[in-house]
C-alpha cells in the first residue's frame, strides 16, 4: 500500500513539473510578429506634441496613437516634444488621425516634421 502511495506521488510530482514547464514556456514565448527588422516595411513619421511636461505624459499619448489601425508602435519624448510613429508601409494612416489621438490625450499637436 505504501509503495502504491509513493508511486502515485512520483507521478503527481512529474505531472506537476511538466505542467509548470508548459506554463512558463507559453508565458515566455513572444507573440508572432511580422518581420519588421528592415525599414523597407515601415514608414517612420515624426510629429510635434505640445503640453507633455513629464515622462508620465508619454505613455498616454503613445497608447492612443498605438490604437490607430496601421500603426505598429509609437515612442513619445516629452523633452523633445515629439512622437515618432512607425506605420506599416501601404497602410492608409492620415495625419489627422494622429492629430486626433494627440488631442484625445489632452495635448496639442504641432506639425509633422518627417
Amino acid at each position: 500500500m505504501e509503495e502504491k502511495i509513493m508511486s502515485l506521488r512520483k507521478i503527481g510530482y512529474s505531472f506537476g513539473f511538466i505542467l509548470l514547464i508548459l506554463f512558463f514556456s507559453g508565458c515566455l514565448s513572444e507573440k508572432a510578429k511580422p518581420a519588421l527588422n528592415s525599414t523597407e516595411n515601415i514608414e517612420i513619421r515624426i510629429y510635434e506634441v505640445f503640453g507633455m511636461d513629464c515622462p508620465g505624459c508619454q505613455g498616454g499619448v503613445e497608447k492612443l496613437v498605438n490604437k490607430i489601425p496601421g500603426v505598429l508602435d509609437s515612442k513619445a519624448n516629452w523633452k523633445k516634444k515629439q512622437i515618432v510613429v512607425r506605420i506599416r508601409k501601404g497602410e492608409e494612416v492620415s495625419d489627422e488621425a494622429i492629430f486626433e489621438a494627440i488631442r484625445k490625450a489632452n495635448f496639442t499637436p504641432g506639425k509633422r516634421t518627417k
